[in-house]
């Protein structure tokens, strides 16, 4: 299933203020300070090379996998009003509305792949992880990251004035020989977002995240549960403590196997 409709609806009437947010290293910690550093510390060595950035955005990726030597810089979004701004942003690299499902690309036209928080608005991976491989050059890397599943497990009990309670729990009754769950940890689950981000996205295990990535032939090269910078310490102690727990998000950098000629 691709992403739907209000997701992109959403993102189109709200491309300013969503490129101003993440733009702003200090209203977007879970970027500036614990996503971002994390991805850009696994990425290969881009110099000279061809590369693709999924569900760029504003092209903020693009621009800095370019500075990285990058020969070229692809960044494709299916919002048409997020790649306007990314276009007039980010002049040396190149940006198209595109499905990451459906690339037009050539077969191994990539010499690597970068998709930062974007698979997740999609529920099945199959057909991404294919197109992903097929434009890929053979020995060439996929890195991307996605919501972590232990924390979207998790199940909100308690959420009024005085705060909230989150839990992934079991209870045993001894006596009755009854178990109460609190939480879905192994399910695929629809994820709705609020007023403030009304988007949908998915969470799923990781072992379905690994199948849906080994069954378009990738070998799993890496996965890491980044922790959070000490600099968010200082903006936010309750965050960064939160981080060094239970993770948010999760990344896994995928090879393609093959001989480079």
């Amino acid at each position: 299933m691709s992403t739907d409709q209000k997701t992109i609806d959403w993102y189109n009437q709200n491309a300013e203020e969503y490129t101003s947010h993440v733009r702003d290293g200090g209203d977007s910690i879970y970027h500036s300070l614990y996503e971002k550093p994390a991805m850009y510390k696994l990425l290969p060595d881009l110099k000279g090379k061809r590369v693709l950035s999924l569900g760029c955005g504003s092209g903020e990726d693009s621009h800095y996998l370019k500075q990285q030597g990058a020969k070229s810089s692809v960044g494709i979004d299916i919002s048409e009003e997020l790649i306007k701004i990314a276009q007039q942003s980010y002049p040396e690299c190149e940006f198209q509305t595109m499905d990451m499902e459906k690339l037009s690309f050539e077969d191994d036209s990539f010499d690597f792949v970068f998709a930062s928080l974007a698979l997740h608005y999609i529920e099945d991976w199959t057909r991404v992880m294919s197109e992903v491989y097929r434009v890929l050059k053979p020995a060439a890397y996929f890195l991307f990251s996605c919501n972590h599943p232990v924390h979207f497990a998790l199940e909100t009990i308690k959420d009024d004035e005085e705060g909230y309670i989150k839990q992934l729990s079991i209870t045993k009754d001894k006596k009755n020989k009854i178990s109460t769950v609190v939480g879905n940890y192994l399910n695929r689950q629809k994820i709705e977002g609020g007023e403030s981000l009304a988007v949908t996205t998915w969470k799923k295990p990781i072992g379905e995240i690994v199948k849906e990535s080994t069954s378009a032939g990738f070998l799993v090269a890496d996965i890491v549960e980044p922790q959070p910078s000490e600099t968010m310490k200082e903006r936010s102690l309750r965050t960064y403590q939160t981080l060094q727990k239970i993770p948010y998000f999760v990344i896994l950098k995928l090879y393609k196997p093959g001989i480079v000629e």
